[in-house]
């Protein structure tokens, strides 16, 4: 008789995950027989589940986001080809979670998975999003680990805000997706130069046992037990929130701390969604340092966002949100949260080469608020429509229409040669709000700038500070509000200009963005294209960056920034 030869993995433990094994043919004297040999794999996984005896810097997930219900085995031979159970016709095992039990506490293997024999290296993959699971379904003969990890991409599409088609890849409704978290070799201890592997196929060569080396099949089965391989799986989302300190938020005065102005926080959105990703990708180590939990390192990952072809260096993949037909963005503003876990919002990781880390390039926070100058002898009050004339450091608020249109009136009235520089800017910038706004008032238009008035200008249904988004133009702080924005930082300890790791949001990190300080007025209209925005291009540690954060991350990883605008 052939004898039947088996391999038992067992991966430190979450969930068991069982298989089902072939039925086998009788022969005339009572033993089993088979025409081919087989292999059998035991999985248990340790995902980032429950805080336990984990780093302090690490959060608790929420318990929906570390259940596994669905799990795709993908088993390589030494050359990193894909292999099989001769007796089966897709190279992926799916189990589900009748296969493997609930996913809480440490539980022993049960039946194994049958694999090749010549399994060398394990993959596995939890609740992957469409595009990925139908990679998955239709794995071929002679396909690499570099075939599955191919680069993911989602498609636009229309009628949904928030651009959740995107995240929906990495969290859906059948959970977070997952993969082998990777490797960290510190075996030079060196803590200078430790770096993370380049892939993440477990090796599981010495925890092979072959039937033939015992006696009976279950002896070669009990003894893999005693020797089971580990297995770490991570989530492929990013995760973000905001926090308000009440206490603390301004606007202040620098050294003073005297009041500036008057500031209430009413909700916020991420944008500059990524729509691409690798399953894997490779981690580099970053500055900053992490106690010892789940990871043994802070880390970064290598983002497909940036490609180089014929020596030309650009941007792809990088989706911002956009404005409809009212100029408002469409997206899905989400409450300030009360607490870690309150509420948040996820994305799909999007870090960046050092020299790349670009207004455009970065995953951003928008703050959507109402700002107003302080009650002073002006008497702003938090609410109303004010006005500014931008000129630098010398620009000008108005508290009303009113305000604005007394001193419009007697520069207007003087010849042009007779105006001062500041009157000429003024006359200019209004004449230049009528036009922005003479199309949406529509039949209500009184002819002339002079001729306007706070009633007509209530009238209008459009975003009014959308409406004067144009350089040279009074700005309309319609009923207050202001936008800011807030490119996140991933590492804290990365102080250096443009350092490596410095922006970004990274897979299986969370972050918490608690807003501690307000400098002063936002824009009028939503970050993109107006006169006071970067461009697109510009390097993000530029001279006069007006929003700062403290951030907090940790894995899942948990980072928490306190921020400033």
């Amino acid at each position: 008789m052939l004898k039947i030869k088996s391999i038992l993995v067992s991966l430190l433990a979450i969930a068991v995950l069982a298989g089902c094994s072939n039925e086998l043919d009788d022969n005339t004297d009572g033993e089993v027989t088979k025409g081919y040999d087989v292999a059998y794999v035991s999985i248990s996984l340790t995902n980032p589940k429950s805080p336990g005896t984990r780093a302090s810097t690490e959060q608790k997930p929420e318990p929906e986001e570390s259940l596994i219900n669905e799990l795709y085995v993908i088993t390589f031979d030494a050359t990193k080809d894909v292999v099989k159970d001769e007796g089966t016709t897709k190279y992926a095992t799916v189990l589900g979670t009748g296969e493997f039990g609930t996913n809480s506490g440490v539980t022993t293997p049960n039946t194994p998975v049958k694999v090749s024999t010549d399994t060398k290296y394990l993959l596995v993959i939890a609740n992957p999003g469409t595009t990925l699971k139908n990679r998955l379904d239709n794995i071929a003969a002679g396909a690499t680990f570099n075939d599955i990890n191919a680069l993911v991409t989602v498609g636009t599409q229309s009628g949904k805000a928030n651009n959740a088609y995107f995240v929906e890849e990495v969290v859906h409704t059948n959970g977070c997706a997952m993969i082998n978290a990777g490797f960290y070799d510190d075996s030079d201890g060196d803590p200078i130069n430790h770096a993370w592997k380049a892939d993440c196929l477990l090796d599981v060569a010495a925890n092979i046992f072959k039937a033939s080396d015992y006696k009976t099949e279950a002896e070669a089965l009990n003894a893999a037990k005693s020797k089971p391989a580990k297995l770490e799986i991570e989530r492929l989302a990013s995760k973000l929130e905001v926090m308000v300190n009440v206490s603390e938020v301004g606007p202040f005065e620098e050294l003073t701390n005297a009041s500036l102005g008057q500031f209430e926080f009413g909700n916020w959105t991420i944008d500059y969604y990524n729509s691409l990703l690798f399953p894997f990708a490779q981690k580099t180590k970053t500055r900053s340092s992490h106690d010892t939990g789940f990871y043994k390192s802070n880390f970064y990952t290598v983002d497909p966002n940036f490609k180089k072809d014929s020596g030309s260096e650009y941007l792809t993949g990088i989706i911002k949100n956009e404005l409809d037909a009212n100029r408002e963005p469409k997206v899905d503003w989400v409450e300030k949260s009360a607490s870690v876990g309150d509420k948040y919002r996820y994305c799909i990781e999007n870090t960046m080469d050092a020299g790349y880390q670009k207004f455009g390039a970065a995953t951003r926070l928008v703050i959507k608020g109402q700002y107003a100058p302080w009650k002073n002898d002006a008497d702003f009050t938090l609410g109303n429509d004010w006005y500014r004339l931008s000129n630098g450091a010398n620009s000008i608020n108005f508290k009303s229409f009113q305000k604005l249109l007394d001193a419009y009136t007697p520069a207007e009235a003087k010849a042009e040669d007779q105006r001062t520089a500041l009157e000429k800017l003024l006359v200019n910038a209004c004449e230049k709000f009528y036009t922005q706004v003479r199309t949406a008032l529509g039949g209500s238009d009184p002819g002339s700038f002079a001729a306007l008035t706070q009633d007509i200008l209530d009238n209008i249904s459009a975003n009014g500070g959308e409406l004067t988004k144009e350089d040279g133009c009074i700005y309309w702080y319609q009923k207050s509000l202001n936008y800011y924005y807030y490119e996140i930082r991933h590492d804290n300890a990365a102080i250096d200009h443009m350092e490596y790791g410095k922006y970004g949001v990274v897979r299986n990190n969370y972050y918490t963005l608690t807003l501690t300080k307000v400098n002063g007025n936002g824009t009028p209209w939503y970050p993109g294209g107006g006169p006071e925005d970067p461009d697109e291009e510009e390097d993000i540690d530029k001279l006069g960056a007006y929003l700062h954060f403290e951030i907090k991350v940790a894995p899942w990883v948990y980072w928490t920034t306190n921020f400033e605008i």
